[in-house]
């Protein structure tokens, strides 16, 4: 997967919206990002519980840079992924969900929480699978290699 590019998709929104990824990804885009970060998550994943917050936390600085982040509730919908997300205080990335898991299949998700590190070019540039110990420096350098 890494260096392949990243499969195009459109999913619903917590805003009931739809997100189109060639919106930011590809000769259509009508966003200019250096790159999105793109987590798979669900509500019942304890690692993504951990995982979450600290992507939260990240999301001002690294949209300051262009970097776009995104969270997909892999096979669930908003009801479920909702009540973690507003007991967890996730607020700030873009959140979708992937009901039927067709996203995340796409994507090959074997196991959650996995992100993927998304160049302005649509590659893969890097991917995280599962948890991580220090998951905050690893989401700060892995991001870094989007705006080479």
């Amino acid at each position: 997967m890494k260096n392949d590019p990243a499969p195009p998709f459109s999913l619903r929104d917590s805003n009931g919206g739809n997100f189109f990824f060639s919106d930011y990804i590809g000769p259509k885009k009508k966003q200019q990002v250096k790159g999105i970060i793109l987590s798979f998550f669900a509500s019942y994943c304890e690692p993504c519980r951990h995982e979450l917050p600290v992507l939260n936390s990240l999301v001002d600085e690294f949209e300051k840079k262009g970097i776009k982040v995104v969270i997909v509730g892999s096979k669930e919908d908003f009801d479920k992924i909702s009540a973690m997300l507003d007991e967890l205080k996730v607020d700030k990335p873009i959140i979708l969900s992937d009901t039927y898991g067709k996203t995340g299949q796409k994507y090959g998700v074997t196991g959650l929480p996995m992100t993927f590190f998304i160049g302005a070019d649509g590659k893969v540039k890097d991917m995280i699978r599962g948890e991580l110990p220090n998951i905050e420096k690893a989401l700060r350098e892995k991001a870094g290699k989007l705006l080479k």
